[in-house]
């Protein structure tokens, strides 16, 4: 099938498969039938219905920035009756938790990330929301603030740039750490890196908070432990691991969601001939994973280095 080539998203890169579902969710909520797969290779790339140009696609994006900018599920404070610092960090309570998954039956734009943010009954040490494994931030960091801030700046040119690549980290705009290069094995300088202001990619940061939503979270138990479950991911909240799929058939919006919650793992020993036949019918082509690692202080998140946990035969 021919497609439209967003070379600039490779799959291998946790910042980029997040950004290509991001783009699917861009096309979906401006009513366009997407389908979104992979041209294999070195540097996998994420590949779109032909229908549509990186242009159009990068205008599309920044009208869903601005919805969702103004989506309460990016604003709870006030509905919540909060203050803003609580609801920016998502250190929400039980009853807050369960009347901010409830915004999500009153609204359309960015209704499905909250449900990927927190999970109800899902409780720290403290009793404030446990979040999801891909909550990176810490500290003075507040994930919702930084999410309006990128989506109120980040324009077209930034978006067509990541659909294009190369990416040219000339931004000032925050990052959310889903970029592999955010990984301190990266950060051989001579210098502290720490006391460097970090440049960022907005364009890419954008979608990828679009294709968060298509990562739920739950509550549930890990290793005889209250534990929030994001799709995805295992381990514990220290030392998780996030495993994604790259397919290279045509896939709709609600296929993807059945490759990313059925594909995210390798094919274990008892059962890895039936797997490998499944992930060869659905047309996966390879499964990848990242650490995700959290400093000892603080907790901020970056990924490693992505490794091949799973290729299928005809790409090896």
């Amino acid at each position: 099938m021919k497609g439209t080539l967003l070379p600039g998203l490779v799959g291998t890169n946790p910042l980029g498969f997040l950004a290509a579902l991001g783009v699917q969710v861009v096309l979906l909520e401006t009513g366009l039938q997407s389908r979104l797969w992979w041209k294999t290779g070195v540097s996998p790339a994420a590949v779109v219905n032909e229908d549509v140009t990186p242009c159009d696609i990068a205008a599309r994006a920044t009208g869903v920035f601005a919805s969702w900018l103004a989506s309460p599920i990016l604003n709870p404070a006030d509905r919540l009756g909060i203050p803003q610092a609580k609801a920016d960090t998502l250190k929400l309570d039980r009853a807050e938790i369960r009347t901010y998954l409830d915004l999500s039956r009153q609204v359309t734009d960015g209704a499905q990330l909250s449900a990927a943010l927190v999970a109800e009954g899902s409780l720290d040490n403290k009793g404030a929301a446990k979040p999801t494994d891909l909550y990176f931030t810490a500290g003075q960091q507040a994930f919702l603030a930084m999410a309006r801030e990128i989506f109120e700046g980040a324009t077209v040119e930034d978006v067509l740039e990541g659909l294009d690549g190369p990416w040219s980290y000339g931004s000032r705009l925050p990052s959310l750490m889903w970029d592999v290069v955010d990984d301190r094995d990266y950060a051989l300088s001579a210098g502290n890196p720490s006391k460097d202001k970090k440049l960022t990619n907005p364009g890419p940061e954008g979608l990828a908070l679009l294709g968060l939503s298509r990562y739920p979270a739950f509550a549930g138990r890990f290793a005889g432990r209250a534990r929030t479950l994001t799709q995805g991911c295992s381990g514990i909240w220290t030392r998780a691991r996030f495993t994604w799929p790259l397919w290279h058939k045509p896939a709709s919006g609600r296929a993807v969601k059945s490759l990313l919650a059925h594909a995210s793992g390798s094919p274990d020993a008892s059962g890895a001939t039936e797997r490998e036949r499944w992930y060869t019918a659905w047309g996966v082509a390879s499964v990848h994973a990242s650490s995700i690692r959290r400093s000892s202080q603080g907790g901020y998140g970056t990924f490693g280095p992505a490794e091949t946990v799973w290729q299928a035969s005809a790409y090896q």
